[in-house]
């Protein structure tokens, strides 16, 4: 594998957090502390909610994520499915979508100085049916929430207000489509998918 390939992934990956921006979501090195195998069982105890994401369509970056560094919007949907509960606090809750805005300096490789806002509106059963639950305001973690890529940063971050005020809410994401054309012509959009936990 080149350099350059490898390069391109991992900030797609970046890129694609902080599309969803929170969701979101450290966007910066120092979050990678954590590796992906020992983290999640460190936190198991304190989980209250679980749920795997998937992007309703790609992530959008306006200008385009390039090699240079410049100030990035990203704007996009997540879908939550199969939420469970694993202190049974939030058993209602079966499924969820995340709407996210943020921006950052961003490159191929890193992004930083993330600003932005993201809603999730929760519902009472699987496919975003039955009746909401109620809707929580999130805020984006300047320095990234357990995330082992700069990308989880965006997707991570604080709920503010409405279910769950308070607690954390943490995604692990992987791009579904090409991030190969960063260092070229620029990377414009991202589909993700991976798992959020709130704690």
């Amino acid at each position: 594998m080149t350099r350059g390939t490898r390069g391109e992934r991992r900030p797609a990956r970046t890129l694609l957090a902080a599309a969803v921006a929170l969701l979101a979501v450290g966007l910066t090195g120092p979050a990678a502390t954590a590796s992906p195998d020992t983290a999640p069982s460190a936190r198991a105890a304190a989980a209250t909610l679980r749920c795997s994401l998937r992007t309703a369509s790609p992530v959008t970056f306006s200008p385009a994520v390039s090699a240079g560094p410049r100030t990035v919007t990203a704007r996009g949907t997540v879908e939550l499915n199969g939420c469970t509960s694993p202190d049974g606090r939030w058993k209602n809750i079966r499924s969820g979508r995340l709407t996210v805005r943020g921006s950052g300096r961003a490159t191929c490789s890193r992004v930083a100085g993330v600003r932005g806002s993201a809603t999730v509106t929760w519902y009472s059963r699987a496919g975003r049916t039955g009746r909401v639950v109620g809707r929580s305001a999130v805020s984006p973690t300047a320095a990234g929430v357990g995330g082992y890529t700069p990308l989880d940063s965006f997707l991570s971050g604080r709920i503010t207000s409405g279910p769950m005020t308070g607690r954390h809410i943490t995604g692990r994401t992987a791009p579904t489509t090409s991030v190969n054309s960063c260092y070229g012509r620029g990377l414009r959009g991202v589909g993700l998918r991976g798992t959020a936990t709130v704690q």
